[in-house]
């Protein structure tokens, strides 16, 4: 999941669709622009940096020591087995029965994000040896900038949901961002299954339509409800005491059906080609 125009719930829409994944998931925080909201927000600040996360990850890549089958390693505390975690005093959001759920947490010192540049190439493939054993990974990677080094990320990736508001400044951010020439060669298009779309969030106001996302830049996947109590529950693990009631989780549950479909669909295409 990523941003082309800000980053405008990206992490939250990241978390509740692991949350709610149908079969086990790995959530990887790539956003280079803003310090992990996932150790402060869905896990509640119950972590150190030394559980888990990507920078852990990067150095160890750096310096010639990580091999594919170290990436879930609870030795290695690269992955917080979000499963495993203990009772905390600050309770985090339960999972679904039996669901297994592994984050990567985001970068905590921000100024070790340029000299970790090289860990975009190499994680694709450590990715895919995950995806091979049986467990799903969707990547945050927050907003995309100009010619970013994590485009080799979305390269590698089934499907690249893109986040935005549904009002008239994003879809005129969208369509000026899609139009320079470092995504050209990253989107594909004219075929029967777009490997890219829009989730949209509804405004509190002037709400522009599904039609013109789709007629001026990306067909639109779905849209999520302005519901900042219910998404409370994946961005800042608030207490969910009703969570039958809760718009946001409920629209994740069809998000998540309908990417589902589109991961299978594509990777019939890609068995049949």
């Amino acid at each position: 999941m990523s941003s082309l125009t800000g980053a405008p719930g990206v992490t939250t829409a990241a978390v509740a669709a692991a949350v709610h994944w149908p079969r086990p998931v790995v959530l990887v925080e790539a956003d280079t622009n803003a310090a992990s909201t996932t150790m402060t927000g869905f896990l509640r600040s119950n972590l150190r940096p030394s559980d888990g996360g990507i920078e852990r990850l990067a150095l160890a890549s750096s310096r010639g020591v990580l091999r594919s089958n170290d990436l879930l390693d609870p030795e290695r505390a690269l992955a917080v087995a979000v499963h495993d975690l203990p009772d905390f005093d600050l309770a985090i959001p339960t999972l679904p029965d039996r669901h297994q759920m592994w984050v990567i947490p985001g970068f905590v010192n921000l100024n070790t994000i340029d000299g970790n540049v090289g860990i975009w190439g190499r994680l694709p493939g450590l990715l895919r040896t995950v995806s091979e054993s049986g467990i799903d990974v969707i990547v945050d990677t927050g907003r995309i900038g100009f010619s970013d080094p994590r485009l080799t990320l979305l390269d590698a990736v089934d499907h690249v949901v893109v986040c935005a508001e549904a009002t008239m400044p994003d879809l005129n951010r969208l369509y000026r961002r899609l139009i320079l020439d470092d995504l050209a060669g990253h989107i594909a298009t004219g075929t029967e299954e777009p490997r890219w779309s829009l989730l949209l969030r509804k405004p509190v106001a002037q709400e522009v339509g599904k039609r013109d996302f789709t007629n001026h830049v990306l067909p639109v996947l779905d849209v999520l409800p302005h519901d900042p109590a219910g998404a409370a529950a994946f961005s800042l693990g608030h207490p969910d005491s009703k969570p039958r009631r809760n718009r946001y989780r409920s629209a994740i549950r069809g998000v998540v059906a309908k990417l589902d479909q589109v991961a299978a669909h594509e990777t019939i295409d890609r068995k049949a080609s």
